[in-house]
């Protein structure tokens, strides 16, 4: 019972681009759960350097100010993004797009060396797995019991919509199926479901408040808890579509 409330504690997962100089301090006016410092899409190539010689000061900064800190990485840079960040008071990492185990299994070895290297507990690093493929929603059991640091796994959105094309537009048949299929292999493996229910043309950053809090609303009723964010705006309707979850 106790692991379930934490879990319910992690409605709002806020993406903040790494190298924005706000980063510190985004999660003041909008308190979302989880603030994610992103080193994925929102981060300009020129400027991917630089956010990951920031990470530590940042992850520090809002350590104290006892806001869970979760890294997301770049699948094809993961390796360099785990390397700059993992510092104390990192909770854990964000991993877009894993295909098969073998991939969390890797990232997983990589993290305890870095446990070790920075002098943090073994083992008490995070990973949330975000599908975005064909193959990634295919062996969704087998990809999260890779790593005993799976504690949450959720559906992708921009990666998932161009891989396999184009969403009927009347039930979103293809995005329920896959919400469906992420949602059973989390509630199996006693994993933390992240996702929710977006409609063509209202995905992502372009969402308005209405809009996220039907998105989040549907999601929590098929079963899901939380949900990452795109912008700030959306922190407060996804905490409000999943409240009572």
């Amino acid at each position: 019972m106790a692991e379930t409330v934490a879990l319910n504690n992690r409605r709002s997962w806020m993406i903040v681009p790494a190298h924005d100089p706000a980063a510190g301090t985004c999660h003041e006016k909008t308190k979302p759960d989880v603030v994610v410092l992103d080193l994925e899409y929102s981060v300009p190539p020129k400027a991917k350097e630089s956010a990951r010689a920031g990470l530590g000061a940042l992850v520090k900064k809002l350590g104290d100010s006892q806001v869970e800190v979760f890294v997301r990485i770049d699948r094809a840079t993961r390796w360099a993004d785990v390397r700059a960040a993992m510092h104390r008071g990192i909770k854990g990492i964000v991993f877009s797009g894993p295909d098969a185990p073998e991939e969390v299994a890797e990232l997983d070895e990589l993290i305890t060396a870095m446990e070790r290297e920075r002098g943090i507990d073994v083992g008490a690093t995070e990973l949330v797995l975000m599908l975005e493929s064909a193959k990634g929603f295919w062996s969704a059991d087998a990809i999260t019991q890779a790593s005993p640091r799976v504690s949450a796994l959720g559906v992708g959105r921009i990666d998932l919509t161009m891989r396999l094309g184009p969403v009927p537009q009347d039930e979103f048949r293809l995005g329920r199926f896959l919400m469906t299929r992420a949602l059973v292999a989390a509630r199996m493996l006693d994993k933390q479901p992240l996702g929710a229910l977006w409609r063509p043309g209202s995905r992502g950053g372009v969402a308005n408040v209405a809009a996220t809090i039907k998105a989040a609303t549907e999601a929590r009723l098929m079963g899901f808890t939380g949900c990452v964010c795109a912008t700030p705006e959306q922190v407060a309707p996804v905490n409000e579509g999943f409240a009572l979850a």
